[in-house]
């Protein structure tokens, strides 16, 4: 078992050296100072968008100030459609829109750096901070009849001790009841990998991928059901693309230091 583990340290510790000096020798000429991303992400629970600013400490790791906005949707959603005038799809029993407004602090740290421009650079990274639900009613178009052969027309919301699916023609305007929207303070966590692959040293192209936790002081009334949640545990994917700003050249005395770190990591 002890043999194992020192083999384990020897190797890690060339590996660590090869890696330390090849990036030292083939290290970029740029310093990246701050950099501004755009990143269109796909949730378990729905889907959003979000920008990103990150502030360079070092040349491996960046404060990140982050804003979301996201679609929070109900794993029960099912889409339905009219069998009467409209064709419009709607989701029996949904009660609100809910969207998300997350404001995050965070930091980033690269673990793998860009040897040439064709190849991937891959960093972890999280953040936290306050969040928002904001929860707008929606409205449906439910149908009643006049008469033996005519229906009229009149928007509600939906009540299920009262309507069922074949009552409902479809939604009305997204703008009914923006006047009724309801605010639910929270809080999140994310963490993420992530992987840029830009060719370029001035923009970033980069696919992410990590967990997120969001939780809230009430539940979401998002369906009209008892499995509402105040607390959800949310994987993501996403895509963000942005741009280098404020880029300055690494000074030779960077670089020594750096070069005299990883011989006494070395020697350690």
């Amino acid at each position: 078992m002890n043999l194992r583990f020192l083999l384990s340290i020897v190797i890690l510790s060339n590996f660590i050296t090869a890696y330390g000096q090849d990036l030292t020798e083939n290290m970029p000429k740029i310093f990246y100072k701050n950099e501004k991303a755009i990143g269109v992400q796909l949730n378990t629970n729905g889907w959003g968008i979000g920008y990103r600013y990150g502030d360079r400490i070092n040349y491996f790791e960046k404060r990140i100030y982050e804003v979301d906005f996201s679609i929070i949707k109900h794993p029960k959603e099912v889409k339905s459609s009219s069998t009467f005038i409209s064709s419009e799809s709607f989701v029996f029993g949904k009660l609100n829109y809910v969207f998300d407004l997350r404001v995050g602090y965070g930091k980033q740290n690269e673990m793998f750096s860009k040897r040439d421009p064709g190849s991937v650079a891959i960093r972890y990274y999280y953040s936290v901070g306050p969040s928002v639900a904001i929860q707008k009613p929606i409205y449906y178009e439910i149908l009643y009849p006049v008469n033996d052969s005519v229906y009229g027309i009149r928007k509600e919301k939906f009540n299920a001790d009262i309507h069922t699916s074949g009552d409902i023609n479809g939604k009305t305007s997204f703008f009914d009841g923006i006047d009724e929207i309801s605010l639910v303070p929270g809080a999140f966590f994310k963490f993420g990998i992530n992987f840029e692959f830009s060719q370029s040293e001035t923009l970033i192209h980069a696919l992410e991928a990590g967990a997120m936790v969001q939780t809230y002081l009430d539940n979401l009334e998002i369906m009209d059901v008892d499995d509402n949640q105040q607390l959800y545990f949310t994987l993501f994917v996403s895509y963000r693309f942005g741009k280098i700003i404020n880029a300055q050249e690494i000074s030779e005395e960077y670089l020594k230091r750096r070069k005299k770190r990883y011989k006494l990591f070395n020697r350690l």
